[in-house]
């Protein structure tokens, strides 16, 4: 009988499988395991979803400890001003001679700060944080060591507690202007220096969550930002449509620096609350760090406009490319090209730093006291958000507020509505019930939703209108904000006869011609300053909203409290 022949495989060919199968064992296993893994990348972001939850955390702790160890108090108040609190890695300095030097912390002869009415006497106290690596060699040295600029991480300056009264025009107009008077308060008591209560009006920027504050600590400048490859981010290249990396990134406070833009809003509450708890950047202990509330901001302003302070003209460094439409290179601590110009002018590094840098004269007029000791880029520069928002359930709210770095940490929940463990950090304004529950009245037999509001033409004007108008009384409860005080009246955001959008009445205006914009359904978040290209409408009083998105035009400032 004849055997057909049997099928099967040779050896050479089994010995080919197992090679091939042994390859792509090699690659499964590389895959899941190398250095690249997904295993690798799914336990690296494991790790840093929980480093991210300790460090949450500790920042909710730091609150809880504010809360906890309040003793009313007179401590601390020098006789004229409360005395700045000062923490582990902070640095006090003062400015002399075109340095920043280490300042005495006692304040020996006034040689730190001064918070006096004279022109040489507005002198505010500054602190530094530097890099790790050279933080204690700075600790421990003698008074009037030079910093080295390059090691600065942060610098913010101290706005003592106070209380105030507004007195207006003789013509009872708010918005024609009138003058903010000032009286310093002892410790986190209400009492004045003669040891009297105040009868003024207590600044609400001085509490964090009910708890009284000595004082606050603002972002000298607006917020820049630094990448692990040392490059600074939330600014294109000129012409350019791209940005650098935010890998790693972390929050600098410095002059002469690109801004730090095109970062939500949640994620500038998040930077600025990290600056807390990171040891390798900043170094300090037991201090509230967070996003500028609108009090806070209010705090500043209203001390610019005392005796104590002057009124800061306009960063109005800036350029905008018609080409890719975007703004770029807004620096920090810049002035106006000379005195009374507000036009809009381009970077230029030729010229910046002999010009218009923080410490020239020109660029001394965008300081809140008229030199390097105070705060800058409160009038243009970039529009600057701030942690407050219309209380109006807008998708908005939950959509840009929470942070793009750690997406596990929402401020705002799925409902639009404030998550309760934030409620220290962000500020909430009331708004008219049609508007919160999303019917607003057109006609005896039409309402509409926020969305449908916003997009119809200027026949939904006079709806518009009546949402602004009571937003704009309801946030006439909330002092210090530099809003209602200051101004009778606002404009709001309609449709023109050409179906464009527009500021109705436009622009409105208050003291120094600052902008009054008051928005309604689709931009709940709140912006104050103004930017570069608002000329005369830019200002410490300048109020506006926003989406909260990231923006070529939008920055942010962070605030420490303890």
């Amino acid at each position: 009988m004849k055997r057909g022949k049997q099928k099967g495989i040779t050896l050479i060919a089994l010995v080919i499988t197992i090679i091939v199968l042994l390859i792509l064992a090699g690659v499964s296993i590389a895959t899941l395991t190398g250095e690249n893994g997904i295993l690798t990348r799914a336990n690296e972001a494991k790790e840093a979803t929980e480093q991210a939850r300790k460090e949450e955390e500790s920042m909710l702790n730091d609150l809880n400890n504010l809360m906890e160890n309040y003793v009313e108090t007179t401590e601390g108040f020098d006789g004229e001003v409360n005395s700045p609190k000062v923490s582990s890695g902070m640095i006090p300095v003062k400015y002399e001679n075109g340095k920043w030097l280490k300042a005495d912390e006692s304040n020996t002869n006034n040689s730190w700060y001064n918070y006096g009415t004279g022109a040489d006497d507005k002198r505010w106290a500054n602190i530094v944080t530097v890099k790790e690596n050279v933080r204690d060699n700075y600790i421990n040295a003698a008074e009037n060591t030079e910093i080295n600029m390059d090691d600065v991480t942060t610098m913010f300056v101290w706005i003592p507690r106070y209380s105030y009264n507004i007195s207006y025009t003789p013509s009872g107009n708010k918005n024609d202007g009138g003058k903010i008077e000032v009286s310093f308060l002892q410790g986190n008591t209400n009492k004045e220096a003669s040891g009297d209560i105040t009868t003024k009006t207590v600044h609400p920027g001085f509490e964090m969550n009910g708890v009284p504050l000595k004082g606050i600590w603002v972002a000298k400048f607006e917020a820049s930002g630094v990448n692990e490859n040392g490059e600074n981010v939330g600014n294109r290249a000129n012409g350019s449509t791209s940005l650098p990396s935010t890998t790693g990134a972390y929050v600098t406070v410095k002059p002469s620096v690109p801004s730090w833009r095109d970062i939500s809003i949640g994620e500038s509450q998040y930077q600025s609350m990290k600056i807390s708890t990171d040891t390798e950047h900043y170094g300090m202990n037991g201090v509230n760090s967070h996003l500028i509330k609108n009090a806070e901001w209010g705090a500043v302003a209203y001390l610019c406009y005392s005796d104590y302070g002057v009124v800061p003209q306009i960063n109005a460094c800036g350029s905008y490319n018609s080409t890719t439409g975007y703004y770029y290179d807004f620096y920090t601590g810049a002035g106006p090209q000379a005195n009374g110009n507000d036009v809009r002018y381009p970077y230029d590094s030729s010229t910046f730093l002999t010009n218009v840098a923080y410490n020239t004269t020109n660029g001394n007029l965008a300081s809140t006291t008229g030199n390097e000791t105070g705060v800058y880029d409160m009038n243009g520069g970039a529009w600057e958000r701030v942690a407050a928002f219309l209380d109006n359930k807008n998708k908005y709210l939950s959509t840009y507020g929470y942070s793009t770095t750690d997406s596990n940490i929402k401020y705002f929940n799925s409902d639009n509505e404030l998550n309760s463990q934030y409620s220290a950090y962000w500020e909430r304004y009331d708004v008219s019930e049609e508007e919160r529950n999303d019917q607003i009245k057109i006609s005896d037999t039409e309402t509409v939703d926020q969305d449908t509001l916003w997009n119809g033409n200027d026949a939904y004007n006079e709806a518009r209108q009546r949402l602004t108008n009571a937003t704009f009384n309801l946030m006439a409860k909330y002092k210090g904000i530099g809003v209602n005080e200051v101004s009778d009246s606002c404009s709001y955001y309609g449709k023109n006869s050409s179906n464009a959008w527009a500021w109705i009445p436009s622009y409105t205006r208050t003291w120094d011609d600052d902008y009054v914009l008051i928005g309604h359904a689709a931009v709940p978040f709140v912006v104050r300053g103004g930017y570069c290209d608002n000329r005369a409408g830019a200002g410490v009083f300048f109020s506006g909203v926003t989406y909260g998105n990231p923006s070529n035009d939008y920055s942010f400032r962070p605030v420490l409290a303890f």
